[in-house]
């Protein structure tokens, strides 16, 4: 699992990843539990400031409007459509630097052109959910299924270093036709372990 998703979860998860799959599934509800109560409390706080907008957003607007002041507008971008030719004002859905241009100089209140989802009350609305504790073992219904014998050939290795299971991907591949080199003299047609430096650092260590 190579993708940025995969990593930010293996990164989350990196403490109970070798556990059973029962444990790995408890952990894993612990943590968004966890998350879900933190983001809540932050956004319930938020909203007692009597703020309008998230402070993503805000940070986000403040720093488009940094840019405002270097176009000269020219009214091409449709406000009322949500549209303009950089295609950030329809992926993001708040105002790029070029629709606040037109905001500014049309002395329009850009607020009205942000989605409501980047409002206080709809982010505290997303962690608002509660979450249902787990059974415990002892009430669990009684289970008649087949019993799943796990694989002894995909048992890791104790001792030794672990085989990679990475998938390679388009920037993983390497040149063929590129020698490889010492990772210490940084030399062709050796290794570390055959390398000339080291037996000629061990023979100068020995006459000093």
């Amino acid at each position: 699992m190579t993708t940025n998703i995969s990593e930010c979860m293996n990164s989350i998860l990196n403490s109970v990843r070798n556990l059973p799959v029962c444990s790995l599934v408890k952990a894993t509800y612990g943590r968004l539990a966890k998350l879900f109560v933190r983001k809540g409390r932050e956004a319930k706080a938020q909203l007692g400031t009597r703020k309008e907008f998230s402070q993503h957003l805000v940070k986000c607007i403040e720093a488009n409007l940094k840019m405002v002041r270097c176009f000269t507008v020219t009214l091409l971008c449709s406000l009322a459509n949500q549209t303009c030719d950089c295609r950030s004002f329809q992926a993001l859905y708040f105002l790029c630097p070029h629709a606040l241009a037109c905001c500014a100089y049309s002395r329009v209140n850009w607020t009205a052109y942000v989605h409501r989802v980047y409002r206080l009350s709809s982010v505290f609305s997303v962690y608002r959910m509660g979450f249902t504790p787990p059974i415990l073992e002892g009430f669990w219904p009684p289970y008649d299924g087949p019993t799943v014998i796990p694989d002894p050939n995909k048992r890791l290795a104790r001792e030794g270093r672990p085989r990679s299971t990475r998938i390679q991907t388009n920037m993983d591949e390497e040149d063929s036709n590129r020698p490889k080199r010492c990772s210490l003299c940084r030399q062709p047609g050796h290794t570390r372990r055959s390398c000339p430096q080291v037996e000629g650092a061990a023979h100068s260590g020995g006459h000093e």
